[in-house]
Parts: structure tokens; sequence; C-alpha cells
């Protein structure tokens, strides 16, 4: 499980991104939104901008934590067994699997560079169909992970790397990432 502070990273996330298209947005479309802009961020700058973990699914890469919470909200669930989703869940309206923010996001937990990385991914993917985004994940990387998940289902995971080369990083930038995530692993 994530900690409070992941969670709260990616609730801000995601209400940011819900603020700025206040009519709502589908699961799909939210889901490829998140997954652009953290490429995006990680072929720039080498970070994440958020710690939502992507999964491989039949449209494309989904954030498995926003979508679990789109679905105990949709399902009427009531956070009783996940209380720290629960500010999360009661943060977001779903309809028809669409999803609007019920209030704003908590920006002081995003930094200039993320802000301008979701406006910019907004302004360029924000008017392109559920279904052209989910093709567009569709690219080499995510039909490798698919060919895995033929052997082990439960390779479905998109690592940092993974996003990081679907966005074209240069190989400085994946060695860059390698770094940091082996750093991290030997201070943890």
């Amino acid at each position: 499980m994530k900690t409070i502070e992941q969670i709260e990273k990616i609730k801000a996330v995601v209400l940011y991104v819900l603020n700025k298209m206040p009519t709502g947005v589908d699961y799909i479309k939210l889901s490829k939104l998140l997954y652009f802009a953290q490429r995006e961020s990680l072929v720039l700058y080498g970070k994440t901008i958020f710690d939502d973990t992507f999964k491989a699914r039949d449209r494309g890469p989904v954030p498995t934590l926003t979508y679990k919470v789109l679905k105990m909200i949709e399902n009427g669930d009531d956070f009783n067994e996940c209380n720290e989703l629960k500010e999360f869940g009661n943060s977001i309206e779903v309809v028809r699997q669409k999803a609007t923010a019920l209030q704003n996001c908590n920006i002081d937990l995003l930094t200039s560079i993320d802000m301008k990385i979701l406006d910019d991914t907004i302004k360029k993917y924000g008017k392109i169909s559920s279904k052209k985004l989910s093709e567009m994940t569709h690219d080499e990387v995510y039909n490798s992970i698919i060919e895995k998940m033929k052997d082990d289902p439960e390779k479905d995971i998109f690592t940092l790397i993974d996003i990081a080369r679907s966005g074209g990083a240069s190989e400085e930038m994946i060695e860059y990432i390698r770094n940091k995530q082996v750093l991290k692993k030997a201070l943890a």
C-alpha cells in the first residue's frame, strides 16, 4: 500500500486534472492523461510527478491506485476497509465511469514543473478521444509488456524505465533514472 503522503500527492494530481476539465473525464482519458504527464516528467527531468503504479490493460496503461479509488466510488463502497483512501474517494464523483472533482486540488503538493507538465498534457491530449489516446499508448513498450504477460500475468507493471522509454527518453536519462532507483533501494 502507498503511504499517506503518496496517496495525497496522487489525489492532488488527479484533482488538478479534473479541476482543469470540469465537465468530467472518463476513466480511459484520465488514465492516459496521467500516463502521458508521468512519461513527460520522466523524459524531461528523470522524476515522477506522482507515485501511482501503471499496469498494462487492454486499453493501455492504467494507474492502479487511482483506478481502484474510481471503481470503489462507482460501486458505492464506503471505504471502511480502506480508510486511508476515504478522503481521496470523497473528493471525486463518478457517474457512468466519468469522474468529476468535488473539491479543489491542494496545489501546495505540486511543484510548478508538475503543474506545467499537467497543463501541457491536458492542452496536447485533452481533446483527443479516449479511443485514440488508448491507441496512442499501444506502442513498442506496451506490446513488450503484453508479451511478458503471456508467460507470467504478474509481469503487467510498467517500470519507470519502461515509461521513460515509451516517451523516447535518451539513454543518458534512462541511466539517470536507473541510478536513482538503485540509490533509493540502497537507502530503503
